[in-house]
């Protein structure tokens, strides 16, 4: 599936066990220009890359719209 991707501006920092964490967000954006999904941290953004290029669709995310507005 073609797309791109877009670091996100804002990173998302949680706290877990008393110790601040920053991940840095990653967009998927297919070939018409919309968002397909949103990932957090390094490893996420390599992995969603190789299965949207990869055959079949185990998680049912590729080529599905959802439209959002009533």
């Amino acid at each position: 599936m073609e797309h791109t991707i877009e670091k996100l501006k804002e990173k998302l920092t949680i706290v877990i066990d008393n110790k601040t964490v920053s991940y840095t967000g990653y967009a998927f954006i297919d070939k018409c220009g919309h968002c397909i999904i949103i990932v957090y941290g390094e490893n996420r953004r390599d992995a969603m890359s190789e299965y949207l290029n990869s055959e079949g669709d185990p998680l049912g995310l590729k080529y599905k719209i959802i439209d959002l507005l009533p």
